[in-house]
């Protein structure tokens, strides 16, 4: 896409949700549109206001931008990070890709692996932005730019942080005028995410962020949309695939049900494991990537629940960071807890977090699947506890304040949901040619909820996202309400895409674990301590230690390199 004069060219991956608002300012001021395309009013954008024009856009896109009056390239990832952009050099020159393995398969991408890069897995299971588990590749961090001149390429890149402009021109003053903003906010959302020239669909898991979206949508379309669910079909009670057929009959939409068995989900890991161009420990990877396939065969476009957790406080870990004070007084208590209990990774990372002496420290320790200790221990490393805490300090909003809850969630938001959820989202819904929107993470809805005070995100009673719930309220049919806005649904197990992965490994350990990751095969060896991953694998055979986090951070990174090696 270009502008009047050809002076600026643009390719983007995504979509820009307020473009029409756009269109009409710049027409306004004298800009010729040639399209009806989104894209197109990012270019004329450009050429009025230059970077700037990214705090007026609302959407979701990584692009690529060519500026021939200085003969300058223009890299940029959108706030969130819901699409993934990457940047790496070789011996020819610099290179872009919405994917790495579009660079490697096009014989771009140097393939060097960064020793660092085994430490942040292990804590992470993912790789952080900036960084890659390559030397010479990096992603931008969301919410960034990249600029590359190219009379004068730059031996080492800089990333510069841009801003987004749709924070609330007044805040609500009362818990009841935060539920009605709330709820306004994400009906806005939905309606601003359903600009398509094709069908709509939703993916549906029963859970309450999936089931409000698609009621949403049910009201805003002339038809209810197509809702997509996957499960196991051999799970006790029908497992989730019940519950996503209960919303959609009280919802009223057609729902497709993709029922998968445990062996196929099973048969399907080392290959999932291992297709991406780095390793990321996600169990859900397998059934995203299965259902969009089945979406692929009706719809191209597709509205997900995903991203509510992140801003509005919806894991476990926040509860714990709502409880750090009481943690932190009985620290000493922690210090004394039997062996027998520090078997399980819950407790192992909460006396950690409590005993951690800063907060970027303390928050790392909350999101990591191995300790930094842990990690270092196994790569043979020096690790040091600022350097393993520097991808969490990179979030961290200047300045203290007493809302600790809040702060962690911006650093789960634009770490964790971006580097890990968000890029196997785009990445196995992109290999189907689908499009997921997220209209949890539409720009005005998450500037809104970043203010929501944290005690209205999870309780003292550890209700999590219990404010939102109340707000919603209204959008569920009343038979579903005490299932997804109950005691149970505030405290205990989430929906949404749940495995068998963590049954399957604890038998796979005992069976075949230590062969395929410590064996005479195995490629985990040439990078971490053969000695203390067998000590880890006896530890989890025998019950001494529970973790199949752990365990399936190890194996995903063993599947990846076996699938390098090939």
């Amino acid at each position: 896409m270009t502008n009047e004069d050809g002076t600026l060219w643009v390719i983007l991956n995504g979509e820009l949700y307020n473009h029409l608002d756009l269109r009409r300012e710049l027409e306004q001021r004298g800009h010729r549109f040639a399209t009806q395309s989104d894209v197109e009013a990012l270019v004329h954008g450009w050429e009025e206001w230059g970077p700037a024009v990214l705090s007026r856009v609302n959407g979701m896109y990584a692009f690529a931008l060519f500026d021939e009056r200085d003969r300058t390239v223009w890299l940029a990832r959108d706030p969130i990070g819901v699409k993934p952009l990457y940047v790496g050099c070789n011996e020819i020159g610099w290179w872009f890709a919405s994917e790495l393995d579009a660079a490697e398969r096009a014989g771009l991408l140097d393939r060097t692996l960064r020793d660092g890069a085994f430490d942040e897995y292990l804590v992470y299971r993912f790789i952080p932005s900036p960084g890659t588990f390559y030397e010479r590749a990096w992603k931008l961090p969301p919410g960034h730019l990249c600029r590359l001149a190219l009379g004068a390429l730059p031996a080492t890149l800089a990333f510069e942080p841009f801003s987004s402009d749709f924070s609330p021109g007044t805040l609500p003053a009362s818990a009841g005028e935060w539920q009605e903003a709330i709820r306004d906010e994400l009906h806005a959302a939905v309606r601003r995410q359903l600009m398509a020239d094709v069908p709509l669909a939703s993916l549906l898991s029963g859970g309450v962020d999936s089931t409000v979206i698609t009621k949403v949508m049910t009201q805003e379309l002339p038809e209810p949309p197509t809702a997509y669910a996957v499960g196991f079909g051999d799970a006790p009670n029908g497992g989730e695939l019940a519950v996503a057929r209960r919303a959609a009959v009280q919802l009223g939409v057609p729902l497709v049900e993709l029922a998968v068995t445990e062996s196929e989900y099973v048969s399907a890991l080392p290959y999932q494991a291992g297709v991406f161009a780095e390793p990321i420990a996600n169990a859900g990877t397998v059934l995203l990537g299965m259902l969009c396939a089945r979406v692929r065969d009706h719809h191209k476009v597709a509205l997900t629940g995903q991203g509510a957790d992140e801003p509005l406080g919806g894991y476990a870990r926040h509860a714990a960071q709502r409880f750090y004070p009481m943690a932190r007084r009985l620290g000493p208590m922690l210090g004394v807890l039997p062996d027998a209990l520090l078997g399980n990774d819950g407790v192992r990372r909460l006396r950690r977090a409590a005993a951690a002496g800063d907060e970027a420290t303390r928050f790392t320790e909350i999101l990591a699947v191995f300790s930094p200790s842990e990690a270092a221990d196994l790569t043979g490393h020096r690790l040091d506890p600022a350097e393993a805490a520097a991808p969490v300090r990179r979030w961290l909003p200047d300045g203290e304040t007493d809302d600790a809850l809040n702060r962690l969630l911006r650093v789960d938001m634009r770490l964790s949901l971006a580097d890990d959820l968000l890029t196997i989202a785009d990445h196995t819904s992109m290999a189907s040619s689908v499009e997921l929107r997220v209209p949890f993470l539409d720009l005005p809805f998450v500037a809104l909820v970043d203010q929501l005070p944290g005690k209205y995100k999870v309780s003292w009673w550890g209700e999590r996202k219990w404010l939102y719930r109340r707000a919603v309220r209204p959008d569920l049919p009343r038979s579903l309400q005490s299932a997804l806005l109950g005691w149970r649904a505030r405290t205990g197990r989430k929906y949404g895409f749940s495995t068998p992965a963590d049954s399957w490994l604890r038998r796979w350990v005992v069976t075949e674990g230590e062969s395929f990751l410590a064996g005479p095969d195995a490629c985990l060896p040439r990078h971490l301590r053969r000695d203390r991953l067998r000590t880890l694998l006896a530890d989890l055979r025998n019950g001494r230690r529970r973790g199949t986090r752990q365990l399936m951070t190890l194996y995903v990174l063993e599947a990846w390199l076996r699938q390098r090696a090939s």
